[in-house]
């Protein structure tokens, strides 16, 4: 009886721990495109996400906006909607409406434009978002060619990552955050992000397989960490890392790597265990107001 006894006050002890220490170690994914090509792709999102203790925030089409809409409200914790709009659309303004009338959060990742980020044409889609104090999720630097044997209106140069700086100081009341850190000019995207307390850059894409074997070159990239050569960040943290967030933009069986590969780069950065928290997730989980 004694035994028994014991061991039920050592098991409330672990669950008391437990619980706080797992909220601290909630892991926000910032770049999860919603999969249209698979019709269980919620229910295997928060499945994964109920494992990794994870929280994704899921980037929409238009058309699917309804059904995102309605897991979120069903797996709060798990799911954070995001709308995807075509800046060049002459109906994106119109759809922005329609995502924030469904309690969408922000907007991304908004990608192939027609013209740079910063041409005026935009402007009714951004004013919109910081209108809703959004986050909104760009597509930076390098972009994949999908069609080989026709022209494409495409270029790179349009999403370097410099362009966010201008959106940042207009929009100040949305989180402005650069998918794939300018990959490759990382020096652009570590010092504009520097200045600007409302823009971060995430590291998902091909850097981390290309850096794999030097990822303490990061070093030299964020290289500000306990000096005064910057803005405020999260929680005040001395980290010059802490401008970057988590994001994956994998399907959803690459989500872990991804993480194990962010986890390897801070580690190898000597990032302190604070900063990585906000990295990985608090400094996300602070701006979307999560419990």
């Amino acid at each position: 009886m004694r035994r028994a006894t014991c061991c039920a006050l050592w098991l409330v002890m672990v669950l008391l721990v437990a619980g706080p220490l797992a909220a601290a170690e909630r892991v926000v994914d910032v770049h999860v495109h919603f999969d249209e090509k698979n019709p269980n792709f919620i229910a295997d999102l928060v499945k994964l996400s109920e494992r990794l203790n994870l929280t994704a925030c899921v980037l929409t089409p238009h058309a699917h906006r309804q059904t995102v809409a309605e897991a979120a409200k069903k797996h709060p914790g798990r799911i954070i909607p995001f709308g995807f709009v075509d800046l060049d659309n002459p109906e994106a303004a119109r759809q922005v409406e329609d995502f924030h009338a469904l309690g969408y959060r922000g907007l991304g990742e908004l990608e192939f434009v027609k013209k740079p980020y910063i041409d005026p044409a935009y402007a009714p889609v951004y004013e919109r978002a910081n209108r809703y104090g959004w986050v909104v999720l760009f597509h930076t630097g390098i972009v994949l060619r999908e069609k080989f044997d026709e022209p494409e209106e495409v270029a790179s140069y349009r999403m370097r990552a410099f362009h966010l700086e201008e959106i940042a100081r207009r929009y100040p009341k949305i989180t402005v955050i650069g998918a794939h850190c300018g990959n490759p000019e990382y020096e652009w995207a570590a010092e504009v992000a520097r200045w600007n307390p409302n823009l971060f850059f995430d590291l998902s894409g091909s850097t981390l397989v290309k850096f794999r074997g030097r990822l303490s070159d990061f070093r030299r990239i964020f290289w500000w960490s306990n000096t005064d050569e910057g803005t405020a960040t999260p929680e005040g943290s001395k980290s010059a890392f802490v401008k970057l967030v988590f994001g994956s933009d994998t399907g959803l069986d690459g989500i872990e790597e991804v993480l194990e590969r962010y986890r390897d780069m801070l580690a190898a950065c000597d990032v302190p265990p604070q900063a990585q928290k906000l990295i990985l997730g608090g400094t996300m989980a602070k701006i979307l107001g999560l419990p």
